[in-house]
């Protein structure tokens, strides 16, 4: 390269880092196309001739994230540093959190699921009371033993939190039949909490695993058949009691007519889907979810996303 060459670049590399000037201005200043200026910036990199180094990259696990969003085509990938599986609870419900406070804008209207993780990132919210972003209850209440992870509870601290309403679904979950099912839906109230689900932009949702030790309910009689179906049909995971399988294909199966919640994996529409799951057990779930591209924005740890990305 001849020694003006080289001098190009380097002013050129010179006026877009040092001075700040667009590729427009530096086009016009040194009579040369836009087009021009941008590819000589390009050699310059390529060339080494313009190192660039970000601080913390490896810190705030940046790559990482880059690279989940680019394998599974997200729109966001959060990854928080792998932590033990005492803690990993509060630290994803933290991050998520903390999404959601970046993310929510005034009159939005948030769609949520239930867990464990849902109940650390309400617990996490920030008050933000001006935001009237109201909360959705997307599936009925669970016999499970404590409160705060249900998603009556869930929603309710949602909404109080960002100075909304809480549009709750008064139901179980899972009903012992079909008919019991179409009374329930018949009811105006369930109605119009549907009618709300439809409305929402933004969904926030554990991912469930299923594996021998999964327990789904309470009632032990009712978790191990409904285990042992779910396993029969080839399920992984669930996204508010909607099953799908290793490669994301959503299985439906014989409590579908007996589950009362929104079906997220069918009836999606334009909301973001944000799923929050972390820990070894969780990988399948989490890889089928991706797969089936159930998600638009995956937070999660980071051995779960390094073996994401390298599977």
């Amino acid at each position: 390269m001849s020694a003006y060459k080289n001098k190009e670049m380097v002013k050129v590399s010179y006026y877009y880092y040092k001075k700040g000037l667009t590729q427009a201005e530096i086009a016009k200043r040194m009579n040369m196309s836009r087009q021009r200026v941008n590819r000589i910036l390009k050699k310059a990199l390529d060339d080494n001739i313009v190192q660039i180094k970000i601080h913390d990259i490896d810190k705030y696990n940046v790559e990482l994230e880059n690279k989940l969003e680019e394998k599974f085509n997200l729109k966001q990938a959060v990854v928080i540093n792998a932590i033990d599986s005492q803690t990993i609870f509060e630290a994803l419900g933290m991050a998520g959190a903390e999404y959601l406070d970046e993310i929510l804008k005034k009159d939005d209207m948030i769609g949520v699921t239930w867990g464990r993780t849902l109940s650390e990132v309400a617990k996490r919210l920030s008050y933000n009371e001006k935001l009237n972003v109201s909360a959705v209850q997307m599936i009925g209440g669970l016999n499970i033993a404590y409160m705060d992870l249900q998603a009556d509870e869930i929603t309710r601290t949602i909404g109080r939190k960002l100075g909304g309403n809480s549009h709750l679904l008064y139901a179980p979950a899972i009903v012992e039949s079909k008919e019991i099912k179409d009374v329930l839906m018949s009811d105006n109230n369930l109605k119009d909490t549907f009618i709300n689900m439809e409305r929402c932009n933004i969904i926030i949702a554990g991912i469930g695993e299923l594996k021998e030790d999964t327990k789904l309910h309470e009632d032990g009689s009712l978790n191990e058949e409904y285990k042992k179906h779910l396993l029969c049909q080839g399920c992984v995971g669930d996204i508010g009691f909607s099953w799908y399988d290793k490669d994301g294909n959503y299985v439906k199966q014989d409590y579908d007519d007996r589950t009362i919640g929104y079906n997220i994996l069918k009836n999606k529409n334009n909301a973001l889907v944000v799923g929050i799951a972390g820990g070894e057990k969780k990988y399948e779930a989490i890889l089928g979810a991706l797969r089936g591209k159930h998600l638009d924005v995956l937070i999660t740890d980071s051995d779960i996303a390094e073996k994401l990305v390298s599977q």
